[in-house]
């Protein structure tokens, strides 16, 4: 049987992360590049594979089944259109993009670009899956069972943290902003917080507008209209992944990790739980390996797909919060972003 084979486009410090991943998939890894060009050759003649200088050509040229953005550099950061055009291309060659960096980056100047009327017509995420995602990772598949009788989230709080090789620390805000939706809705109000690995006394870095290339820490308070809230905790400066959650609701408190969850009634008494037979596949590093090899296969369960201006609206909103020391209104946000 044929290989899949996959082109890697990374820096190179997550590079022999990200190969490792690759081929534990079973996926042929035939070519690799670096957003800086200067550094094209160092990451490819340490992956044994050739380099690639150009993504946009890749995507339109390469022989591969795959191209796997690890970090995508400027590519895909603001809303251009030939960004765009070169993923409908690799789309049209049967070329499945997978990136670890959300794809665009940004909210801002998203009105009247193609990257809009993308957003509107629903298809962005068919031209660049974002990977790995939390929510469909088994435990969440697990969880999704048991929410069905559990009653509405009332309250929650979040904490997704591991090494910046595995996601960014805006992809994992993208990430979990994502998962947020899912479970509770969009809020109303994001209060946000964000201290760089840079940080020190006279000296507090700020995010931009985009979530690239942005490391270190957030923290985040979520309001809901309905009087619900959230409270979340985020890093990229980990060595290990952790995705934890505990839920309340009318019937009782949920407590979740990689390794299962369990489910409490309000007087103490378990009402179900649920051991994870193999919690790697719910850590970073697991999800991507096995999310790469259903992609490659085509064999992908059906599953929600992300609502991109939304959690795009979220990110921007937490963002802009972490500038201004004020809550934000995401929904305020969208009206701008797809405001034709």
């Amino acid at each position: 049987m044929t290989r899949a084979r996959c082109v890697l486009w990374t820096n190179p410090e997550q590079a022999g992360s990200l190969a490792g991943v690759v081929r534990g998939a079973g996926i042929e890894l035939i070519g690799a590049g670096c957003p800086d060009p200067a550094r094209t050759g160092q990451v490819s003649t340490e992956l044994g594979c050739a380099p690639i200088d150009d993504l946009r050509q890749a995507m339109s040229s390469v022989e591969t089944d795959m191209l796997l953005l690890g970090s995508a550099g400027s590519f895909g950061e603001e809303p251009r259109d030939a960004d765009l055009e070169a993923l409908r291309s690799a789309h049209a060659r049967n070329v499945c993009v997978a990136t670890l960096d959300p794809i665009p980056a940004t909210a801002s100047g998203m009105a009247g670009t193609s990257f809009a009327e993308a957003l509107h017509q629903g298809v962005l995420g068919s031209f660049a899956g974002f990977v790995p995602l939390i929510r469909y990772r088994p435990i969440v598949a697990e969880l999704t069972s048991v929410l069905e009788t559990y009653a509405p989230v009332r309250s929650a709080m979040l904490r997704y943290t591991g090494p910046a090789a595995m996601g960014s620390l805006g992809a994992r805000l993208f990430n979990v902003l994502d998962l947020t939706r899912w479970l509770i809705g969009v809020p109303s109000v994001i209060e946000a917080a964000y201290v760089s690995p840079r940080a020190g006394r006279g000296m507090h870095p700020l995010p931009g507008e985009t979530l690239r290339n942005l490391h270190g820490e957030i923290t985040m308070n979520l309001r809901f209209s309905d009087g619900r809230c959230a409270a979340v905790y985020l890093s990229d400066q980990f060595h290990a992944s952790e995705v934890s959650m505990i839920l309340a609701s009318a019937e009782g408190q949920i407590s979740l990790d990689q390794r299962g969850f369990r489910w409490l009634n309000a007087t103490g008494n378990q009402v179900d739980s649920h051991e994870s037979p193999d919690a790697q596949l719910n850590t970073d590093a697991g999800a991507l390996e096995s999310g790469l090899a259903e992609l490659c296969a085509g064999v992908s369960p059906s599953r929600p797909p992300i609502d991109y201006s939304s959690v795009l609206s979220m990110t921007h909103a937490a963002l802009l919060s972490t500038r201004t020391g004020q809550g934000e209104s995401p929904h305020d946000v969208e009206q701008l972003m797809l405001s034709m």
